[in-house]
């Protein structure tokens, strides 16, 4: 039921990129950066992708008797994280909001870093530090996914402590979006944390 309601999710961020109509963006689009559009595109489709097959890295019986098919999984899960990365970092530099700039830096470091360390570790055939970080990885990859998720939660509370300003749900939903991304990252940090403690004990 949750991987149902990760993949709704992000497929419900996607759709609208699907008929390449900047016009229906959800992001606002820069007329002055003529690659604003394209980069978003990729970012998207690159991260949707990443999140598709990550998953499939942690199947057992995938990983015992199909081994090059998971190695194959893992590279072009770990080349859609670069992809996704890079194109993030141009991308959100052109984000309106600072807060929101600063969350998509923290995000794109995070993923570089937990996808690099994975890919090391698999390297060196630690395959245990390798699991660990590749864990920590699709964690990353699932932030947008559980930000969507959290986001109507976050405007009941924001109603139910604050009240229904004079400019509606639309108001209400900018205050959101400043702080779902962070949420959404803590709440995946704690318990991918919580997971890799409660395997090792």
């Amino acid at each position: 039921m949750l991987a149902g309601l990760i993949f709704a999710a992000a497929a419900f961020a996607v759709a609208p990129y699907l008929t390449m109509n900047s016009g229906l963006s959800r992001v606002p689009i820069r007329d002055s950066f003529e690659l604003h559009y394209p980069l978003l595109l990729v970012h998207i489709y690159s991260s949707f992708i990443a999140l598709a097959i990550g998953w499939l890295q942690f199947v057992p019986r995938l990983r015992e008797r199909k081994p090059h098919i998971h190695r194959w999984i893992g590279r072009g899960y770990l080349t859609m994280v670069t992809i996704g990365s890079v194109s993030g970092l141009v991308v959100g530099r052109y984000t309106d909001s600072y807060t929101r700039q600063v969350a998509f830096l923290i995000l794109v470091v995070l993923w570089i870093v937990t996808g690099w360390k994975g890919y090391r570790y698999a390297r060196r055939r630690q395959f245990e530090e390798h699991r660990v970080w590749m864990i920590r990885s699709y964690a990353v990859t699932l932030v947008a996914a559980t930000a969507r998720i959290v986001t109507p939660l976050c405007i009941l509370f924001y109603i139910a402590n604050k009240g229904l300003p004079d400019g509606g749900v639309e108001v209400v939903l900018a205050h959101v979006m400043e702080v779902n991304i962070f949420l959404g990252l803590v709440i995946n940090i704690l318990i991918t944390e919580w997971l890799i403690v409660k395997k090792r004990t």
